[in-house]
């Protein structure tokens, strides 16, 4: 095992004992002596950040694919969630996505991606990227809190129906804000998305119309990221102007989540492990 494959497997086990740690405390119904698992997240953060420095940056011509782009994902869903823990308690959600972080330390290790080529010292093209990246990283945190939505729904109708009993408590939805919180942060988190996707395409369209001398190329990836841009955007007017949400919302969330990683992932997952 090299030094490189040694750091990505001890990131990844940080964001494990993390996970363990905050599970503990929610399972104790206490948040004392949680001290430590800050600086543990943090540490899995710094060894994650100079992994993607290095795979980006160190070794000439950067390298990129799926497994870096989900690693960066997680990377901002897991440093957004850090800060908003000393602003608020430990967060339910990073009980779900650590160890999502802590798979997507592992993924370059398997697919190490493929070169950039000259397009990547385009700045329309850079701005592109760091934006749709961080489009995703939202879009990410709104589809565990919709999934986290419906669970919630789904218990406060069996406890309304008599059906909950102390065996079928679920000690993390025990933890979770109310129904009308978590739809106001879903939708907060949406909105931020859409803002950053919108920007996303909008410096994509720049940077195709330098390099091929057309904006909107019908290619699989445009349309698919165009179609993913309207679901949210449907969404988003639905909820101000029609008062859609809970379990309608959260569907319509995924759909377009799964449009969105269709559009990048998708394509990234055929070229470098389907061809």
């Amino acid at each position: 095992m090299t030094a490189n494959a040694v750091f990505y497997v001890f990131g990844a086990i940080l964001y494990l004992v993390a996970t363990w740690g905050i599970y503990k405390s929610f399972q104790h119904e206490t948040q004392q002596n949680t001290f430590w698992i800050r600086p543990v997240i943090t540490a899995g953060l710094l060894i994650q950040a100079f992994l993607i420095y290095e795979a980006l940056f160190l070794h000439g011509t950067p390298h990129f694919g799926m497994a870096l782009a989900l690693s960066i994902t997680f990377f901002c869903c897991t440093l957004l969630l850090l800060i908003e823990t000393f602003l608020t308690r430990l967060s339910t959600m990073l009980v779900f996505v650590l160890p999502l972080s802590a798979a997507s330390m592992l993924l370059p290790l398997l697919l190490p991606g493929t070169p950039l080529g000259p397009q990547s010292a385009n700045i329309e093209f850079r701005i592109h990227l760091l934006l749709a990246i961080l489009a995703y990283s939202l879009m990410t945190m709104a589809l565990v809190q919709s999934l986290l939505l419906v669970a919630v729904h789904n218990q406060v109708r069996h406890k309304k129906l008599g059906n909950g009993t102390s065996s079928n408590r679920n000690v993390l939805l025990d933890r979770m804000p109310s129904v009308m919180d978590m739809e106001k942060d879903l939708f907060r988190l949406i909105w931020l998305g859409f803002i950053a996707l919108t920007f996303a395409i909008g410096f994509g369209l720049l940077y195709s119309q330098e390099l091929y001398g057309v904006a909107f190329r019908y290619d699989h990836k445009t349309i698919v990221t165009t179609i993913a841009w309207c679901i949210f955007g449907i969404l988003l007017a639905g909820h101000h102007f029609l008062g859609w949400r809970g379990k309608f919302a959260a569907r319509w969330t995924v759909i377009g989540f799964v449009m969105l990683m269709v559009a990048y992932i998708g394509v990234r997952f055929v070229l470098e492990v389907i061809q």
